[in-house]
């Protein structure tokens, strides 16, 4: 049979012209993508390179990090426990025992690299060696394999995602992807990308949440360390959503440090070392007795402020204790977070409660004062709230700004300790209805090193069409560089020195600008409702009440599915 390709068939048409058919791909594809941030995860399969000489170093290396070793031997697959090596004899060694059920796979490892599992870690731990071996294995006997029948090795590597859509595309497919984007009214920010010297890596997002001019501040994105290769330091600021980006300027900021040290800029651009980060010993979430787990690691197993509670309040909050230095009177804390896609979603709904009038509310909102804006913001609790508990009670110490949905960050909050006495230290992080996602939390009690910021202006800057738009970018004077399109793009340069050989540095990209979203609604606006959102608390009661509905379609959803 012949197949013939439609040229002119985009995506994004399509689904902007049959509404009926994104609208009900718009829940189904919410309630994929909510099972999948929830409760799975993604591993790729990585080949451990190794020589002759390197081969015994490696499997020592996971006989010591207690790897659980996967012997794949024609088509028998079984574990080798107690795993040793002999570096003289050039073998490894151990106990052949059948797989745990856990770790058996539910496809075969070797039909693709990325994999989906469902938020069991034990995977992650798994060493896969692939040998010629092809004899019979009796479990609970020693079994000794040689080096020279080894054909490869190979790890669980997990898929943090270089972006959120890496990772859907392999399981949802693309057009399921351009369906979320259209159907959910995608918003979000300039999306930045750095150049490790092959390729354009996704970093973050650039001053996320701000959409008017006014609601303006300073945004400092950690970036990360590169190989240079010229003494240029290469990103690429794109728009690739439904909106107007409107850039005020970049700058490129260099922090040498002692190469035991981790450096972050707080909300405010001031630097603080982290020589010494201690974790949690107590975690508790609204209250009620939680896993310290997911807070110890950089992992994207996130704590996501959606505990099941009753009450009339849609806020949830982690407590987090600390043991405190006697004499301690300074502390930083680190944080790793970012804000949910489910507010991204929740907001979007709210959004189209204004129908036609949505253009003209957002024209309106330009006007608005930054204090009234940011009011309504706290009053919502879409900032992550941060408390330290004194004798006289909780104390507010910082509302993070949202960072956006699409990468973690890592975010410092010093903290004044004065009013803390003993050694018991509480964090309090509190905010709307899955509003945010902390993967990793960590207090430094050290005193900050002396650090020097090195302020670089970009050397050149490029936009799609080959314009030089180097001054546009460089000065913070309200002569914006825009990108009103889907697609534009702008590659920007920025010299940097050798590095010192006995420290390391840290960059950081400090931006100012804001967006509008393009949207064309043709609903009638909802005024009764729209009053409702004025009151203190409406957004987040919004965003359970919208999250109990899509569940309880889901378990409608299933049952339905069940009697056919």
């Amino acid at each position: 049979m012949r197949t013939t390709s439609n040229q002119n068939f985009r995506p994004l048409r399509f689904f902007k012209d049959h509404k009926s058919m994104t609208s009900f791909l718009s829940i189904l594809l919410t309630i994929a993508f909510m099972n999948l941030i929830v409760s799975c995860s993604y591993y790729n399969v990585k080949s451990v390179t190794t020589t002759p000489d390197t081969i015994a170093n490696s499997i020592d290396s996971f006989a010591k990090s207690q790897k659980y070793a996967v012997i794949h031997s024609g088509m028998t697959i079984w574990h080798l426990s107690q795993l040793e090596v002999n570096e003289q004899q050039k073998t490894m060694s151990g106990i052949a025992k059948r797989l745990d059920v856990i770790h058996i796979p539910k496809k075969p490892r070797e039909s693709k690299t990325t994999h989906r599992y469902n938020g069991k870690k034990e995977v992650l731990n798994e060493v896969h060696f692939y040998v010629t071996t092809k004899s019979t294995v009796n479990y609970g006997e020693r079994i000794t394999i040689p080096f020279s029948e080894i054909n490869s090795i190979s790890i669980n590597d997990l898929n943090s995602g270089r972006t959120i859509i890496n990772i859907v595309l392999g399981t949802i497919g693309v057009l399921a992807v351009l369906a979320i984007i259209v159907a959910l009214t995608k918003s979000s920010c300039p999306f930045i990308y750095v150049n490790d010297g092959g390729e354009y890596i996704f970093t973050g997002e650039l001053y996320p949440g701000v959409l008017t001019a006014n609601q303006q501040r300073d945004d400092y994105l950690l970036l990360p360390k590169i190989d240079e290769t010229n003494g240029t330091y290469c990103i690429k600021i794109t728009n690739e959503l439904k909106e107007i980006q409107y850039t005020d300027f970049v700058q490129l900021l260099e922090v040498n440090h002692p190469k035991n040290t981790k450096v972050l800029l707080d909300k405010n651009g001031n630097p603080h070392s982290y020589t010494d980060i201690i974790s949690p010993i107590h975690v508790s979430l609204d209250n009620l007795k939680s896993d310290s787990a997911p807070a110890l690691l950089k992992d994207n197993s996130s704590f996501m402020f959606d505990t099941k509670i009753s009450g009339t309040s849609s806020t949830r909050y982690i407590e987090l204790q600390f043991k405190k230095p006697p004499q301690a009177d300074q502390g930083k804390l680190f944080l790793t977070a970012k804000n949910s896609l489910w507010l991204d979603y929740v907001f979007g709904k709210f959004n189209a409660q204004f129908g036609t009038y949505y253009n003209q509310f957002q024209k309106d909102q330009q006007k608005a004062s930054k204090e009234k804006s940011t009011k309504w913001m706290n009053d919502q609790n879409i900032p992550l709230s941060v408390y330290l508990k004194t004798n006289n009670g909780w104390e507010l110490v910082e509302r993070i700004n949202t960072v956006g949905p699409m990468a973690f960050r890592d975010l410092a909050v010093p903290i004044d300790l004065k009013g803390v006495k003993g050694e018991d230290l509480t964090i309090k992080l509190e905010s709307g209805f899955m509003f945010w996602e902390i993967d990793y939390v960590g207090m430094d009690f050290t005193k900050d090193l002396p650090l020097h910021i090195n302020y670089i202006n970009p050397d050149e800057a490029v936009d799609g069409n080959n314009n030089i738009v180097t001054k546009l970018l460089s000065f913070e004077d309200q002569n914006y560089f825009v990108q009103p399109h889907i697609g534009d793009e702008v590659i920007v340069n920025f010299k940097i020195h050798e590095p010192q050989p006995e420290l390391n540095r840290t960059f950081f990209l400090k931006n100012r600008g804001y967006y509008n979203y393009i949207r064309n609604y043709t609903d009638e606006p909802n005024f009764q409702n729209l009053k409702l959102f004025r009151k203190a608390g409406a957004f987040t009661d919004f965003s359970k009440f919208e999250y109990d509905a899509l569940m309880d379609y889901e378990s409608q959803f299933d049952l339905a599915s069940q009697s056919n």
